[in-house]
């Protein structure tokens, strides 16, 4: 399994964190360094976020990545297992 086909399930918390952080969209574009637009496109589907990108947006939101795109800590370790045993 690649980083790029990992599967993310950001879609509302990014929106959530941005909000309860107090930022508007273009407040929290300009910290991360993207468009405002992009910031919008990602927060309805961050399937093609990068890893920077991941980054950059757990330390805005001082929020671990694993709950931000995964759900919480187990749900990555849960992908990662049922990849190992399609193999």
């Amino acid at each position: 399994m690649t980083i790029e086909k990992i599967p993310t399930y950001a879609k509302q918390t990014l929106k959530s964190l941005r909000v309860r952080s107090g930022y508007s969209q273009d407040q929290a574009a300009e910290l991360l360094g993207i468009t405002a637009m992009t910031l919008r496109k990602l927060e309805k589907d961050s399937t093609d976020i990068t890893f920077d990108m991941m980054n950059k947006t757990s330390k805005l939101y001082v929020c671990p990545i694993d709950y931000i795109f995964f759900g919480n800590t187990n749900a990555f370790s849960v992908i990662l297992d049922k990849e190992k045993h399609c193999v």
